[in-house]
Order: C-alpha cells, then structure tokens, then sequence
C-alpha cells in the first residue's frame, strides 16, 4: 500500500507528542498528567535542540517546561540522555503514524517518504537530530537501538507472514536500514537537498529490502515510487 502522505500523518517534532492508549487500568489523572507533562517536556527539547547547541541546556529546557533541573534530572539524566529521550520519542511517532496506513514490506519505503517530509518541513530539526546523535558515540548506539529494535519487530511480523525469504535475518536487517538512514541522512545534514535525500533514502531501502523478500513480493518494492505530495 502506497502512503498518502498528508500534514496529519507527518508528526510535528515541536509539538507534544502523546502516545496511544497504555489501556484504560492505567489511565488515571495523576497517569494522565504526567504523560502530557512528559511529552511538554521531550517537544520542549526538540525545539531548543533545533535552535542550536547553546540553546538546548538543561536549565533552558526547565525554564522553559517550568520545572527545576533537578526534576529533569530525575525524570532524564544528563542532557545527553534527554536528547535521546525526545529524539526517540518522535521515532515512535513517525513509527505509529506509519502503522496507522501500511504494514508490509513497503512500510520502509514509506519510512524513507516520511524523513524526505521530514526534511521538507522541519529541516533545523532533523539536521539538529542527526548531527547532534552521530557527534555522540553512545547517543547513537542508544538511538540506533531504539528504531533497530522497532523494526526488527515489523521484519520478524514479516517473516511470520511469508514475506521474507527462508532465514532472513530480521535483526541484521533493520540495523543495516537504521545505518542507512542515519547516515544518509547526516550526509543530507551537511549541506545535501530534501530531493537528493529522498532519492538516496528509496534507492538504499529497496536495495536492501530487494535482498530479503521473497520474489513474489520484489514486484511492488520494485514498482513502488515517491508520492508527490510536497
């Protein structure tokens, strides 16, 4: 299924970004506000992260969030941790928004659309993100664990499902499509074009997805192209 890609699907990094339902047992008041006060405080870092390295301190982020450092620290660690913290919070979104409009094996190439969307329409941010984890070795790792592990889960739901060839590694895999990403999309952060990346971003992931599906399924990766849509 190719993704309609319209202004409510992309999610905006600056503002609060609320996760869906934990279940209802959960959903107390007390649960409740703090979600909301979580999420003000992730949506707060990101927009001091796109404003720059100055900008984005721990007391600016409390001040801003009206709390004391000492609550971020408490709730977050170090900067470095809540950098990781509201970089990984809007992964799982982008994530969820995708979920919401395919699953199978073009969901990829429709990760590769969001990011191209994503460098179109908030592109301090995302050169803020990219470069700021690939300048830290461990908030990196940390990162590239986090949407490593989100699509290792869909790859395996693929190979429950017939879509990958006979012992397809699914972990293997999404760590080599989260490199790809990454560093393609640090190479755009340093001076590349929203086009180019889009172009480098479904070349790479077909490739890589071209080598892991059976052949039956080759047909739609191979015939699938960018939406349009700016």
């Amino acid at each position: 299924m190719h993704a309609n890609f319209d202004g409510a699907l992309v999610p905006d990094p600056f503002a609060a970004l609320l996760p869906s339902d934990g279940g209802a047992a959960r959903c107390t008041p007390s649960y409740v506000r703090q979600r909301r006060r979580r999420a003000a405080i992730l949506a707060t870092t990101r927009q001091l992260l796109a404003a720059g390295d100055e900008e984005f301190t721990l007391r600016r982020v409390a001040e801003r969030s009206e709390v004391t450092v000492q609550t971020l620290r408490n709730s977050f660690g170090r900067r470095d941790e809540l950098m990781v913290s509201a970089i990984n919070d809007h992964t799982s979104a982008v994530w969820e928004g995708l979920a919401r409009i395919c699953t199978g094996p073009l969901l990829f190439l429709n990760l590769a659309e969001m990011y191209f969307h994503c460098a179109s329409r908030t592109p301090e941010f995302l050169r803020a993100m990219v470069t700021s984890a690939v300048a830290n070795t461990p908030a990196l790792g940390v990162t590239q664990r986090h949407g490593s592990s989100i699509k290792t889960g869909h790859l395996r739901r693929l190979a429950r499902e017939g879509v990958l060839r006979p012992g397809a590694d699914a972990e293997a895999l999404a760590a080599q499509i989260t490199r790809l990403n990454t560093f393609t999309m640090y190479e755009w952060a340093n001076g590349g074009e929203a086009l180019e990346l889009r172009r480098e971003l479904a070349v790479g992931n077909k490739l890589l997805l071209l080598g892991a599906v059976r052949p039956q399924h080759a047909g739609e990766i191979e015939a699938w192209t960018p939406s349009q849509a700016a």
